[in-house]
């Protein structure tokens, strides 16, 4: 009972004064009964609340997230990193956020992996009224005020395409959208409502494809119907999310097209196994690198997590020009155009040999 009344206490202060005002209170007044009476707000830590959580799909549930005042401004389609304890273990999770209504809530969509510690506690066991910890907002798979967009994405890679789309419709900007989701059944169809009825009201272009439905086969896309389904892809961004295998098919269905890599944003979900407990669970993205002067692009996996930015241009086979590999000679350096790297740098010159990818995204030129 005393729980209820605090979370409702908790979400009326959120919703109704500033969070500004609130840290103010609550980090002048911060003492140990405080903390223990109600750990929501006196705290340091960023926590959020669950306000509701609601069904997707099959296995597929929206949780509804009232931050506390630790919580920053963000941008649609970055995403958060969870830190849960279950069973004793900590776990650590990243997933996209929906953009933030009136009343300060955001929502994250989580699909159940089959033996996921995480994702089977927030789709089976998790409560409305319990709180998490998480982190700032990251990632650069953002809108930027690009006039013509195609999403491209399968399955939970639907996640932050929806968060960037809601908040541009929500903008009432003008800009020309269109997406192509693909799932594997109609149950499996995330944001259903979205696709097929509030969306195309708006004025989207909506293409929903499945793999596992035969009578919907022609609706797949490939390299050999990607300009057939969109004569004007050359025209567009695109921004491309979904499992390893389905975004490896797409970049070379591009790359058939001619498609100017530098305007391909990219979030690769991988699905990862627990070291501890050999289960497998929902983990982001790694870094995208596009290297312009070559027009060629990479897509990095966990393999490629601790290797600088000239082993992993090897790996992949781009040819770039190398010398002393220990950050002197300045043969591997190229100019940073877009992102940011940890390591050896010089301005906007980065010295691949010695420098590491520190963002959702990087595009090096010579």
């Amino acid at each position: 009972m005393l729980n209820k009344a605090l979370n409702m206490a908790n979400q009326w202060a959120l919703q109704k004064v500033s969070r500004d005002w609130i840290d103010y209170i609550a980090s002048n007044t911060m003492t140990d009964f405080n903390r223990w009476f109600n750990d929501f707000i006196w705290t340091y830590d960023l926590k959020a609340m669950v306000t509701a959580i609601e069904t997707q799909a099959d296995g597929v549930k929206t949780i509804h997230l009232l931050p506390n005042q630790h919580w920053k401004t963000y941008q649609a389609g970055q995403f958060v990193e969870l830190v849960l304890e279950i069973d004793g273990q900590p776990h650590h999770r990243y997933y996209s956020l929906s953009p933030m209504t009136t009343k300060g809530t955001f929502s994250i969509t989580v699909k159940k992996q089959a033996d996921g510690v995480v994702s089977s506690y927030l789709t089976e066991q998790l409560q409305v009224g319990q709180s998490v910890k998480l982190n700032l907002p990251q990632g650069d798979f953002v809108y930027k005020q690009q006039q013509k967009l195609l999403f491209i994405c399968a399955g939970s890679g639907i996640t932050p395409c929806y968060s960037i789309i809601s908040d541009l419709l929500a903008q009432n900007k003008a800009v020309d959208v269109a997406i192509y989701a693909q799932f594997s059944k109609q149950k499996d169809v995330i944001f259903a409502n979205s696709l097929k009825q509030q969306w195309p009201a708006q004025g989207v272009s909506v293409e929903v494809a499945f793999t596992q439905e035969t009578d919907s086969q022609h609706w797949l896309l490939t390299a050999e119907n990607l300009l057939v389904q969109y004569p004007d892809l050359l025209e567009r961004d695109v921004y491309l999310c979904g499992p390893t295998g389905f975004m490896d098919n797409m970049i070379n269905a591009l790359v058939a097209a001619n498609f100017n890599l530098a305007k391909l944003h990219c979030e690769r979900f991988v699905t990862v196994e627990n070291t501890e407990s050999g289960n497998l669970d929902f983990k982001v993205v790694q870094p995208s690198i596009y290297f312009k002067h070559l027009n060629q692009h990479i897509q990095l996996t966990t393999e490629d997590e601790g290797k600088s930015l000239l082993q992993i241009a090897r790996q992949y086979g781009v040819n770039l020009e190398s010398g002393c590999q220990k950050g002197m000679c300045g043969t591997c350096k190229l100019t940073l155009k877009e992102g940011k790297i940890a390591g050896n740098q010089l301005g906007s010159a980065v010295y691949l040999c010695t420098s590491y990818p520190d963002s959702a995204r990087i595009v090096l030129d010579a």
